[in-house]
């Protein structure tokens, strides 16, 4: 299965690693390595409830990358009907 990532990454260094969302909003994530680089072929869907973070804190990681892709055009959402 190919994923499309949004190319829109967020740094988190206490959890020692990169976020960023597909083009679907999905979240995953890569570890930063020893050097300071990541590696983008190790990006890996987060489990919101195993990832020993807080879950809180990762939708608002999520929404803010969310937010950001918005911004440049790389993300539309369906508007709601009413």
């Amino acid at each position: 299965m190919q994923i499309d990532f949004s190319g829109v990454m967020l740094t988190v260094e206490n959890h020692g690693c990169v976020y960023t969302v597909c083009t679907e909003g999905e979240l995953f994530c890569a570890p930063i390595l020893s050097n300071g680089t990541v590696n983008i072929e190790e990006f890996d869907i987060v489990d919101f409830w195993d990832s020993g973070a807080d879950v809180e804190e990762l939708e608002e990681i999520q929404s803010a990358l969310i937010d950001m892709m918005k911004r440049v055009g790389l993300y539309f959402q369906q508007p709601m009907a009413v």
